[in-house]
């Protein structure tokens, strides 16, 4: 019930701004649940969303990308309405999923991919395992970075209680305005859910990724950071800027985890900048 209320919700935002939905089913047998939308012939987007959220999750930068940009936004847990042979997508898995859906929906174009959270986790893998496919990688409060007290960060995102999700909220937000304030409940409900707790039960230590790993990277990279995210701390993403070759690092101040919705024209002008300072040859 709880899921499928998520999957509406998410339906009903993205289809208001004029996104279709459509089904893949890839070779892995997972039945992928993709948002497409855009102008057909621009650049090519792959916006990959985080743990306890939709893609839904993207609708701040939507106005910005959809004048120029074809883009394609995967469900990557039931929330959304993505189903298959086990309760959640590994992150391995994904990236074998994500590679397919853009061969298949983007034949013969490396696209951008962006992944917040989870999601930049999984881009991260993604741009390593299938460098061919990725032109661009933009990075938002991205999980995965080996060199972080990830004791600290797993009591935070494990949520048994609504007092436990106090920890996950203030990571979030550091200022939120009164609507963001209404739905701390809708969080509490997300990752006290199964999709959350299946997704949780897949992360492996070999999942994560280390400086030597992002040295490899030969993409352009942005990296977009919330200056007061109590969960992927700040200094993380300084560190991680600092193994890629001409990354480009923004740290959003009065933001936290959640920085796109907490100051979304500041992550705005971010994302508009890496897409004039990196501009597709």
């Amino acid at each position: 019930m709880l899921t499928r209320a998520f999957e509406l919700a998410t339906a009903a935002a993205l289809a208001a701004r004029g996104l279709e939905a459509g089904t893949i089913r890839t070779a892995g047998g997972w039945d992928i649940k993709c948002w497409r939308g855009g102008t057909p012939d621009g650049e090519p987007w792959l916006l990959l969303h985080g743990l306890g959220a939709t893609a839904a999750t993207y609708l701040p930068l939507l106005p910005q990308l959809q004048t120029d940009c074809s883009l394609l936004l995967p469900e990557l847990s039931t929330l959304g309405g993505t189903r298959g042979p086990e309760p959640a997508l590994a992150i391995p898995q994904a990236t074998r999923a994500l590679a397919e859906l853009i061969e298949k929906l983007f034949p013969g174009q490396a696209v951008t991919v962006c992944g917040i959270s989870l999601g930049g986790w999984i881009a991260v893998r993604l741009a390593l395992a299938r460098p061919d496919l990725v032109a661009r990688l933009l990075l938002v409060v991205p999980g995965g970075y080996r060199e972080q007290d990830w004791d600290r960060i797993g009591r935070m995102v494990r949520v048994e209680t609504y007092r436990d999700s106090a920890a996950i909220w203030q990571a979030l937000f550091a200022r939120p305005p009164l609507l963001l304030r209404l739905g701390r409940p809708l969080l509490y409900l997300a990752y006290r859910s199964s999709a959350v707790r299946a997704a949780l039960g897949t992360l492996e230590e070999a999942d994560a990724f280390g400086d030597a790993e992002l040295a490899t990277l030969k993409m352009p990279v942005g990296l977009v950071w919330g200056a007061e995210d109590r969960l992927f701390l700040r200094a993380a993403g300084e560190r991680m800027s600092r193994a890629i070759a001409g990354a480009h690092f923004v740290a959003i101040e009065r933001a936290g985890h959640g920085v796109q919705w907490e100051r979304p024209r500041a992550f705005l002008d971010a994302v508009r900048a890496f897409r004039h300072d990196c501009p597709l040859s």
